[in-house]
């Protein structure tokens, strides 16, 4: 078993073409090698946060495996995903996901942007200043080169740093905003990862026609990122729709009736069928994620692959130890008439 700590997956994940491996995976090649149940979020209660735990199977993958996260209001947040081979059921890997957590996110709404913004698109308004919105804007640029972009924050001293640091990283011009509506009017991307509260930021009133809004920032029940009229005056994309019901926005949605099967296209759908995304220049589009353990083992397969190759990480040994089968396997049952 490998374990690879934070430093090792940003090392690992420095190799070239990460992203398009990664937009690869989530094609979903063939059908029936995905199994993603529900996430499990339990509150701790008495002050101590809460444990979120999102498993994933994935044959097209090639592995099993999970993200686990705990949330404590006085620390912070821990990630850390395990890696289990399907060939053989061994734990091949226990990682920090940190890092992963963040990218993942951030390379899903990049694909969208890829696939899902007009042609000549420019323009791009950033909702929030945070490690996350870091993330999404560099993603992003992995797939575009802004001719200028906006940054929203209520707290101007942030805006104002992440203008000046994301611009002098990025080559492009980063400006910071006060007034969130006049950025999102002339925004032909707008990319949104703040911390959502319970009142959504971006209103479907202020959205310009043939924009794109990619929203990753309400993922529990009580948090809300767009109104439900961009939800409505929108054609809707989504990582994976169970998970986005779950969502504030999503469960508004489904309260609404806009979140119907049919109604609401899977990000992979597009991926192997590119003529299903944007259809005119005009139409609005909202590209909804919560993030998935599918994205999580994805990446996390990806990074391993790299850091084996780089000589990264520790070497643990076998571990868990191995409890045998004792007993024989059920015969093959022969089918009738042989």
């Amino acid at each position: 078993m490998l374990l690879l700590r934070d430093d090792d997956i940003r090392a690992a994940a420095s190799a070239d073409g990460l992203l398009d491996d990664f937009q690869r995976l989530l094609a979903r090649p063939g059908d029936g090698e995905l199994i993603l149940p529900n996430r499990i979020t339990i509150d701790a209660g008495r002050g101590a946060g809460w444990l979120r735990l999102m498993p994933a199977i994935s044959h097209g993958v090639g592995y099993a495996g999970f993200k686990a996260m705990n949330f404590h209001p006085e620390v912070g947040v821990r990630y850390y995903i395990c890696l289990t081979s399907l060939a053989d059921g061994e734990l091949v890997a226990m990682m920090d996901a940190d890092w992963v957590t963040a990218y993942r996110t951030a390379a899903t709404a990049a694909i969208a942007v890829r696939l899902l913004a007009r042609p000549g698109a420019e323009r791009v308004t950033v909702v929030g200043s945070g490690t996350q919105a870091r993330a999404l804007l560099q993603a992003t640029c992995e797939v575009m080169t802004p001719a200028n972009v906006d940054v929203f924050s209520p707290t101007a001293a942030n805006r104002d740093r992440f203008a000046s640091e994301m611009g002098s990283e990025l080559g492009v011009p980063v400006t910071a905003s006060g007034d969130l509506d006049a950025s999102l009017r002339t925004a032909d991307v707008v990319l949104s990862a703040h911390r959502a509260g319970g009142d959504p930021a971006i209103r479907g009133g202020i959205v310009a026609p043939g924009s794109l809004v990619c929203g990753i920032s309400s993922v529990r029940p009580e948090q809300r990122e767009v109104d439900v009229d961009v939800w409505r005056n929108s054609r809707v994309f989504v990582d994976d729709l169970e998970h986005v019901r779950e969502s504030g926005d999503g469960r508004l949605a489904v309260v609404e009736g806009l979140a119907d099967d049919g109604d609401v296209l899977e990000l992979w759908e597009v991926l192997r069928d590119p003529s299903r995304g944007r259809r005119s220049d005009d139409e609005r589009l909202l590209f909804k994620s919560v993030g998935t353990a599918e994205q999580d083992i994805a990446l996390a397969a990806l990074i391993l692959e790299r850091g084996q190759h780089l000589g990264l990480g520790e070497t643990i040994g076998n571990f868990p130890a191995v409890r045998p089968i004792q007993s024989a396997p059920a015969p093959t049952p022969v089918p009738a008439g042989i």
